[in-house]
């Protein structure tokens, strides 16, 4: 049984994740929640990518932690998908045709394909949006608590993004097996991290440039 606490404490590892209930999560260095989820899966011109949604429990924790979801209710969408895995594995499936249109509307606002897909999602979310109490003094939006919550939460995210950030400043990191997107409005910006990628370019430079 999933506690309705348990996505609220991360144990962190080394490098671009961490663990949240014993699930790993990638780190959020997208600058937008809609960036950061088409960074859950690394590696997109590879033929072996690496993806962070491996289950419906992976996207209803990784909701919670990008802060589109409550705890609670993350852990009560868990509980029912345990009992309707047929269902959880069709909307995992959609979340991640959504994930693969929204980064190619990203990096191409005129990709007209892509831009339908995701306005199908969008539209249900907008659909099903409502203004509810929120933890402060203001309101928050709700896209409803079904199964399908999760992808309507990061829909209605993205289409924030993609209508109120200037898409010409959505850099993707050109990192071995990587591919990560972020924003870069100053256009300095090469890595999703140089921690990470940055550092692993350098030293492979190095090391060429040595055996020259």
């Amino acid at each position: 049984m999933v506690s309705s606490q348990a996505v609220t404490s991360a144990e962190v590892k080394g490098g671009h994740w961490f663990v949240v209930d014993g699930l790993a999560m990638p780190r959020a260095v997208g600058g937008h929640p809609g960036l950061d989820f088409v960074n859950t899966l690394a590696g997109w011109a590879e033929a072996e990518p690496s993806d962070y949604l491996k289950t419906y429990d992976h996207l209803a924790v990784w909701a919670s932690v990008s802060g589109l979801l409550e705890a609670d209710a993350a852990a009560a969408l868990r509980r029912r998908a345990a009992s309707r895995k047929a269902e959880g594995d069709a909307i995992l499936k959609d979340a991640k045709r959504f994930r693969a249109d929204l980064r190619a509307l990203v990096l191409d606002p005129a990709d007209g394909r892509a831009l339908r897909r995701v306005n199908c999602v969008v539209g249900r979310a907008a659909a099903r949006a409502e203004l509810v109490p929120g933890p402060g003094p203001a309101p928050r939006w709700s896209v409803g608590g079904g199964l399908e919550r999760p992808l309507l939460a990061v829909a209605w995210a993205a289409s924030e993004l993609l209508t109120q950030e200037d898409l010409s400043a959505v850099g993707a990191c050109p990192g071995d097996g990587c591919g990560w997107v972020f924003l870069d409005p100053r256009g300095r910006r090469r890595w999703c991290s140089m921690q990470w990628c940055g550092n692993r370019s350098k030293v492979r430079a190095h090391a060429e440039r040595h055996r020259a």
